[in-house]
């Protein structure tokens, strides 16, 4: 069975280098931090449907004249384009549906940002990031499909740390990404987002891992 978006982000060894960085961080801290990783935050079925329109189009009107010749319908058949157009938007919808590389190229950026926020906020929740004990629990969550990530941490961090500050972490994430350098970037994020944990809620005695540290959510 082939791999998901999310279960190929990272390789085995990846896995290991975020957990042990998500460790690394929180050893010197008692903020919680916890990587996710998603294949796609929405189905966007839309995107399938002008997907499938958009690239069938082309091929219709290619395959229109030499059809209505060979019927003897004529080159510029209205009938004949809408049923070019019908047998090639069939598979073409399947084919954009279920290879999200190409899916993601008939994605609306506005959908994308409200969808893929809307999945952080509910992951947060899900994963139970507001239940520390200190409220100072961090999501670091990562879409694949939408090559989009977000920093959301729980209110004991927001009262102490602009969530403006996690802007710039995002953006030079998500341009990592972007770039192919997954792990790497995704371990440097996490000793961004420690670093700025530690400085308001240094390390207890007693303190102890509260959350898992690595979900890969297929």
């Amino acid at each position: 069975m082939a791999k998901s978006l999310a279960e190929s982000f990272f390789t085995a060894a990846e896995c290991q280098q975020v957990t042990a960085a998500v460790q690394a961080a929180e050893g010197k801290t008692s903020g919680e931090i916890v990587v996710l990783v998603t294949s796609a935050s929405h189905h966007y079925r839309q995107a399938a449907t002008v997907g499938g329109f958009i690239l069938s189009l082309p091929l219709a009107l290619l395959a229109m004249p030499w059809l209505g010749k060979f019927f003897w319908l004529g080159g510029q058949n209205v009938w004949m384009f809408l049923l070019c157009l019908i047998f090639f938007y069939l598979p073409l919808r399947l084919l954009v549906a279920r290879w999200p590389q190409l899916k993601r190229f008939f994605l609306f950026t506005e959908q994308v940002e409200e969808e893929v926020s809307e999945a952080a906020m509910a992951a947060f929740y899900s994963r139970q990031l507001d239940t520390t004990r200190e409220r100072n629990g961090v999501l670091l969550f990562i879409s694949v499909l939408e090559r989009r990530v977000f920093i959301l941490a729980d209110q004991g961090v927001n009262d102490k740390i602009d969530s403006k500050a996690w802007r710039a972490i995002v953006d030079d994430l998500t341009a990592a990404i972007r770039h192919g350098q997954r792990a790497p970037a995704v371990c440097r994020t996490i000793g961004e987002i420690g670093a700025a944990l530690r400085a308001h809620f240094p390390i207890h005695p007693d303190d102890k891992n509260e959350l898992h540290d690595l979900i890969i959510v297929p």
